[in-house]
């Protein structure tokens, strides 16, 4: 559409105006109602005698993870004996079994998963804002960036145990006299180095086709790109992310470091067993690599831009505990009560330090932080950490990024399958106008002729009523009304 083009009048979109404000005007009433009958609390105010069962989704990554959990489990279950918890570790985070069990009113009672879908989860209406629940006091334990992680709108809808993102992963055994590169054209002539090796052998594994862009965004601000702008609109066919694209296909078809086809298993199996210079992971599967590689292991952060002059910055988020809303759970008082006993637990200093010690995993709490620094716990690889956290872009929460991940794995996938037939600009256009596609047809990608709403200046429990009454009510085909150009 050019500039002196207007889009036509809808009536749909008379509809939706008056719809928000009939909506708005009942959430003030019930936020009103509310706002005189909470007060905030902490939940050892709130008692729970009696028997009762909760149940959670999500235990951690097999190995040093799923040990830390099942260990602080075993200790949650000796501290409070009439709690019970029936645990189903087999639900990873950003399962689509979540937002199903939810709509049917059979969501658990907590789900561990990512600051990022949480934050899709609670803009939904799905989980509970625990806000009213926790003080200040109990807030301020945690650190600015990982609580940061878990608000959305002001409100708190998850309590961070740890903090991550990926690194570089490398084998000393590889590296000429073992140092690892300090920029990233000398990243790639290491990798040239170990494809030369012989046969068998790729030097920067990184299976592009199958990954969901999780790792690849790292790449964007290194060439000084993004993926959403600040209106939270997708930009990937900006010059600088295809710039971004160029750089890692080339590792296939210019440098020959990398090959098509690779798995996420398939990196793995090539750096575990010496075949491969470098992984980009994080620490979760730390203790997966040191039993392979042994003193041979090596972190770095990802080694700076010097065609460029930016680093790479990886999402650097967080996984924590939610909690599912009444709606979407059919909790009773006394099982929420249980369940913030469970979550303060889980993610208290005891716990996080134990996930640091069987996993790697850093921690979100200010004091676990602290005590890690002057105890390494003869940790060669936790200084590696600490410097990549210096180069990292803040995991955006909101519900528009969930839209991301598939329309990148189609994008990259048909780029690794299709090459002589397609071109980076012509993916990444394409994985743009899926993501476009995508947040039209969830109500998530303004019009041009709707009138814009601040959600920041609601109150926190208005918002909640707000999210909770467009959730039950298809509201999205209100606030899209189909304009033709």
């Amino acid at each position: 559409m050019s500039d002196n083009q207007q889009p036509k009048k809808s009536s749909k979109a008379v509809v939706a105006v008056v719809a928000i404000v009939v909506i708005i005007i009942i959430a003030a009433g019930v936020y009103y109602a509310l706002s005189r009958t909470t007060t905030k609390t902490t939940t050892s105010s709130t008692g729970g005698a009696q028997k009762v069962t909760i149940t959670v989704w999500g235990s951690g990554s097999a190995g040093g993870e799923s040990l830390a959990f099942n260990e602080s489990l075993a200790a949650f279950e000796k501290a409070y004996p009439n709690i019970t918890v029936v645990d189903s570790p087999a639900i990873n985070v950003a399962s689509t079994q979540f937002p199903t069990a939810a709509h049917a009113h059979q969501a658990p009672d907590v789900y561990r998963d990512t600051s990022d879908n949480g934050g899709a989860l609670y803009a939904a209406g799905l989980l509970l804002n625990l806000t009213p629940y926790l003080n200040s006091s109990y807030i301020n334990q945690f650190t600015k960036g990982t609580i940061e992680d878990w608000t959305l709108n002001g409100a708190l809808y998850g309590i961070p145990v740890n903090t991550n993102g990926i690194a570089l992963y490398y084998n000393k055994a590889l590296m000429p006299n073992g140092v690892p590169p300090s920029n990233v054209y000398q990243m790639i002539q290491d990798a040239e180095n170990v494809t030369a090796m012989g046969p068998g052998y790729v030097g920067l594994a990184y299976g592009i086709g199958n990954d969901y862009g999780y790792r690849f965004a790292a790449w964007f601000p290194a060439f000084g790109g993004q993926i959403f702008n600040s209106n939270r609109y997708p930009v990937l066919n900006s010059s600088q992310d295809i710039a971004a694209m160029w750089f890692v296909w080339n590792w296939t078809v210019k440098y020959h470091v990398d090959v098509t086809g690779l798995t996420f298993t398939d990196e793995q199996n090539l750096f575990e067993t010496g075949k491969s210079a470098f992984m980009f992971d994080g620490p979760w599967d730390q203790s997966v690599y040191e039993k392979a590689l042994g003193a041979n292991l090596g972190v770095e952060a990802i080694p700076y831009n010097n065609a460029t002059g930016l680093w790479p910055e990886p999402l650097w988020g967080s996984v924590g505990y939610v909690i599912s809303s009444p709606q979407a759970s059919g909790a009773t008082p006394s099982q929420i009560w249980a369940s913030l006993k469970f979550v303060e637990f889980m993610t208290n200093f005891n716990s996080q330090l134990l996930l640091f010690k069987l996993a790697g995993d850093l921690p979100s709490l200010v004091s676990v932080g602290t005590y890690i620094q002057n105890h390494t716990f003869n940790d060669t690889l936790i200084s590696g950490w600490i410097q990549q956290e210096q180069h990292t872009q803040q995991f955006p929460n909101y519900p528009q990024m969930a839209f991301y991940w598939t329309p990148f794995h189609v994008g990259a996938t048909n780029l690794e399958t299709n090459s002589s037939k397609v071109t980076v600009p012509e993916v990444m256009n394409q994985i743009e106008s899926l993501i476009i596609q995508d947040l039209q047809q969830n109500g998530l990608l303004p019009s041009p002729s709707m009138p814009s709403i601040s959600l920041s200046i609601i109150p926190t429990t208005l918002l909640t009523v707000f999210s909770t009454l467009i959730s039950l009510s298809s509201f999205s085909s209100l606030v899209a009304p189909e304009v033709k150009n």
